[in-house]
């Protein structure tokens, strides 16, 4: 079972005391960092229900040292990337003999998910007379983030908002972006996939220190856990628009950290089923 964030932990402890008293064994898949910025006496009295043989999967080695921290040494938790249970964008590999174009944005557009940050980013370039196109992508919750993302969009310039992508949409997105900045903010964010998709398409990531981030993107490419100091990125993208020759060096480190991704796929997809191979459930 995936379990909740914040109250619905108690609808969760419901569930693994029943599934206890029918004699279950209960595995637990983790997909938040809500009861992990702090310990959770609702987890906690969970774990403790769930009995001596339960099995618990976490995303990435920070996320499982502190599932254990927080809840007991005795957990040991499996580490298996979100790259096993979703179909990837099927982009193609772009050479990495190109030039540095545009910036883009892909989420859930939302202040927690940084578009104000995005935009405060291409501001700064344009401080310093970059011309890169900015690409904006993902749905709007309501007409009052589109009117702000129209007229940020409209003051800074060469920014384009391209609205919702899926399937097809999204891969034609992926493959006219060079670099994507996710400047997150949300305090729960945990491993998002949106970070694989763009690396799997051959795009440059550079992203907020949140949940499992620090273990998905370069160290130099990482930035703060509230997306407060852009600088470093601005420099950064201004010497890849400068070096022709630098930016192709970062697009063939690209190119090998896709292939490391699509093995540890193909690893990930297999640990998670030999995680039950051996073992029954009920």
């Amino acid at each position: 079972m995936s379990l909740s964030g914040g109250y619905g932990l108690l609808y969760d402890l419901v569930l693994v005391a029943l599934a206890r008293l029918r004699g279950k064994r209960i595995a637990f898949h983790h997909h938040s960092f809500a009861y992990l910025t702090k310990r959770s006496a609702i987890l906690a009295s969970i774990v403790r229900v769930a009995g001596t043989n339960q099995i618990h999967i976490a995303l990435c080695p920070k996320m499982a040292a502190t599932l254990s921290e927080l809840y007991g040494r005795q957990l040991k938790p499996a580490i298996i990337s979100n790259l096993a249970f979703f179909d990837l964008p099927t982009v193609g590999w772009r050479s990495s003999d190109r030039e540095l174009r545009s910036i883009g944005y892909l989420s859930n557009i939302s202040f927690e998910k940084g578009i104000d940050r995005f935009f405060d980013l291409m501001a700064k370039l344009r401080e310093h007379e970059c011309d890169l196109t900015g690409r904006i992508a993902g749905p709007c919750a309501d007409l009052e983030m589109e009117n702000y993302i129209n007229r940020r969009a409209s003051e800074i310039g060469g920014i384009e908002y391209v609205g919702p992508v899926y399937d097809d949409a999204k891969a034609r997105f992926l493959s006219s972006i060079d670099v994507l900045v996710f400047p997150t903010r949300y305090v729960n964010e945990a491993q998002p996939l949106v970070i694989y998709e763009a690396q799997v398409a051959g795009v440059i990531v550079a992203a907020s220190s949140r949940g499992c981030i620090s273990n998905m993107v370069p160290q130099g490419l990482l930035l703060d856990p509230s997306a407060s100091d852009l600088d470093k990125i601005v420099a950064q993208i201004l010497a890849w628009q400068k070096s022709r020759v630098a930016f192709q060096a970062i697009l063939s480190e690209a190119e090998s950290h896709r292939a490391m991704l699509l093995v540890q796929r193909e690893g990930d997809a297999a640990n998670f089923i030999g995680l039950f191979e051996g073992h029954a459930i009920t």
